[in-house]
């Protein structure tokens, strides 16, 4: 890795205590039912070969249980269109 272009290979040795280096991940399946809130549990499978999207992100389970304990039972979302944005793997969807 050649951060500054200068012909040598040390620089990134630099960086090397800023930032701890991520756990890469085996693919894995799993199942939640988000703590009783639904009935069938789903399947989820995460797979972070081609990079990050394929994870289940804690801020994606967190919306998912806050929109079922909010409107499951209710016509709330009935209607609605929801777009949902960098939510990893598309678990709230």
């Amino acid at each position: 890795m050649n951060l500054f272009d200068t012909g040598s290979d040390v620089e990134h040795d630099l960086f090397d205590d800023l930032v701890a280096p991520t756990t890469i991940m085996q693919p894995r399946d799993t199942e939640t039912d988000f703590g009783g809130l639904i009935a069938t549990p789903i399947k989820l499978h995460e797979d972070l070969a081609k990079g990050c999207g394929g994870q289940i992100w804690p801020a994606g389970e967190l919306l998912t249980k806050y929109i079922l304990k909010k409107y499951m039972g209710t016509d709330g979302l009935q209607n609605k269109r929801i777009l949902e944005l960098g939510a990893g793997g598309g678990l709230t969807s």
